[in-house]
């Protein structure tokens, strides 16, 4: 059963063109990862400032494997946010568009 970890980031007030900015620069750091079935950035559409990077793993494990081996950095570097919470879900049904 697929897990998905969903980073809620409060983005700061005039910062998200630089969130933008640098997760933009991470191309190619994550999509060979074993165990690691894709992700979404999803910015609101309302006023709210909470976004969301949601990435699907085959389990836990893989999750835990790839955080565990990843480059740590500084949370004081993080500018562009205010606070962030990590969120954990069991995928417990996935429905795609039928095929004609």
């Amino acid at each position: 059963m697929s897990s998905v970890k969903i980073n809620a980031m409060h983005i700061a007030e005039g910062r998200a063109a630089e969130f933008l900015e640098r997760f933009s620069a991470r191309p190619g750091k994550i999509e060979h990862v074993d165990g690691f079935e894709g992700f979404k950035v999803l910015r609101p559409t309302d006023e709210r400032a909470t976004w969301l990077v949601v990435t699907q793993w085959r389990d836990d494990a893989a999750y835990e494997a790839w955080y565990g081996q990843r480059p740590h950095r500084d949370p004081n570097s993080v500018t562009y946010a205010d606070g962030w919470e990590l969120w954990s879900y069991e995928v417990l049904e996935d429905v795609a568009p039928a095929t004609s």
